[in-house]
């Protein structure tokens, strides 16, 4: 009798644990959702005859009524998500997590630059959104459909590709046109990104401030990401045909970060503003370590190594000393040597909450899962599996204390700095920006 009942006990434990780690994602799941609640059933009725189950029966209970009664909820069922993702009126709200069963109103572009407007799942496979563009423009006979860069790079998306609204580059664009037209698609022109900085308007901002404020945004879209997103992404969202739309928009702000600093000191043309900005950017970076936010830190201290901004020799030797010395120190905790064990010894010692610098966590699961095997004589390799785990439960350390807002900074009116941080307008076309670069400060014969 011991040895059934603990056995039981062990499977409830081992159903309460895999529920807590799928959480709101067990909704999208009918067959997950069945069985939860014919297990509760299977378990309610053995806790009549076996009185010490009934100890983990309100637990069990618990889970499967919130996930029952917000799986009925239609406001949780699904909501619509605008372009991009990043309008102002939705940037502006606290994030709540993209579910697959979301919608997106999308702009997909013809060679001619007109659009159709149209709304899909955010995990649409291309194969339904050229379904959905071939409704609208009343014909969709050898369409295929197009992701374009700023800088006029073209991939054609294979038909089971998911996801693909979110994994789009910054100003990158989706274009639908018939096969013998892909070599006249050109970019849009508002994909060329701004052509006035905003030094203007965040000089006046306290760099402290607007470190806080890109913290809050960036625990907001990190909290949004779900452990199983880093899975779908190492082993292929195609696989899972599932959505890693919080990743993606998380790994995306990294980006945009890096390509605002490069952007802002290119379209500075006074010198003596360029330097007065790398001392803003170098402060704002020490302020986001201060806050633990190594996404960001990480972020700001690549822009500045960017060739567009490392190269302009006569801005930095202008730079004091004590700015240049923050600055090589930043620089130490980016040393790719020995697997990143500055960054690693950095992170060792830091306690939660903290932000991640997440693109090296995606390259620590992408080396595990690329340098081992799968299988190993058709027996799951579990090794691998401990492995990634352990990347997956970084990210779960990381999160497992709550981000408190600062009292102090909590108690300021920052709508014009949290208005600004989460709108940033950028170009990302390097070659565009290195031309820039080249024109502020020409080479040297």
């Amino acid at each position: 009798m011991d040895y059934a009942l603990n056995n039981k006990r062990r499977v409830v434990r081992l159903v309460l644990q895999w529920a807590a780690v799928y959480g709101d994602l067990l909704q999208e799941d009918d067959v997950a959702m069945a069985f939860l609640e014919e297990f509760y059933v299977s378990v309610s009725d053995d806790a009549r005859m076996i009185a010490a189950l009934k100890e983990q029966l309100p637990e069990l209970e618990r889970i499967v009524k919130q996930i029952s009664e917000d799986a009925k909820n239609p406001q949780k069922k699904h909501k619509v998500l605008l372009q991009h993702f990043n309008t102002s009126d939705e940037r502006a709200q606290k994030r709540q997590p993209i579910r697959g069963s979301d919608e997106v109103l999308f702009k997909v572009y013809c060679m001619d630059h007109t659009y159709t407007t149209i709304r899909v799942p955010v995990a649409a496979s291309v194969r339904e959104v050229i379904s959905a563009v071939a409704d609208k423009l009343g014909s969709g006979e050898g369409l295929i459909i197009v992701k374009m860069s700023s800088g006029g790079e073209k991939v054609v998306l294979k038909p089971n590709d998911v996801s693909v609204f979110t994994t789009l580059t910054i100003n990158g664009r989706l274009f639908a046109c018939p096969r013998e037209q892909f070599d006249s698609l050109t970019p849009l022109p508002e994909q060329e990104g701004p052509t006035v900085g905003t030094v203007g308007t965040f000089e006046l901002m306290s760099s402290k401030d607007l470190a806080y404020q890109m913290t809050v945004y960036d625990w907001e879209l990190f909290n949004c990401v779900h452990e199983l997103e880093l899975i779908y992404h190492t082993f292929g969202r195609h696989n899972f045909k599932k959505t890693t739309a919080n990743l993606d928009l998380f790994l995306r702000r990294f980006n945009e970060i890096q390509f605002w600093v490069v952007t802002e000191i290119c379209l500075c043309s006074q010198p003596s503003k360029r330097v007065q900005l790398l001392k803003k950017f170098i402060k704002i970076a020490a302020h986001c370590k201060e806050y633990k936010n190594l996404n960001s830190f990480f972020a700001i201290v690549m822009g500045l190594s960017n060739v567009a901004v490392s190269r302009l020799a006569l801005t930095w030797e202008k730079l004091p000393s004590k700015f240049k010395k923050f600055y090589t120190e930043f620089e130490s905790l980016m040393d790719p040597s020995r697997n990143h064990r500055a960054y690693r010894l950095t992170v060792a010692k830091l306690e939660p909450p903290l932000i991640p610098f997440m693109p090296l966590l995606i390259k620590d699961m992408t080396f595990t899962h690329e340098g081992n095997k799968t299988f190993i004589d058709n027996l799951v390799n579990f090794e691998k599996m401990r492995m990634i785990a352990n990347t997956a439960r970084t990210v779960r350390y990381c999160r497992s204390q709550p981000f408190n807002l600062d009292a102090a900074q909590a108690n300021k009116n920052h709508q014009d700095v949290q208005s600004y941080v989460r709108q940033l307008n950028v170009i990302d076309n390097q070659r565009t920006l290195s031309q820039m670069s080249h024109r502020l400060e020409p080479r040297r014969p």
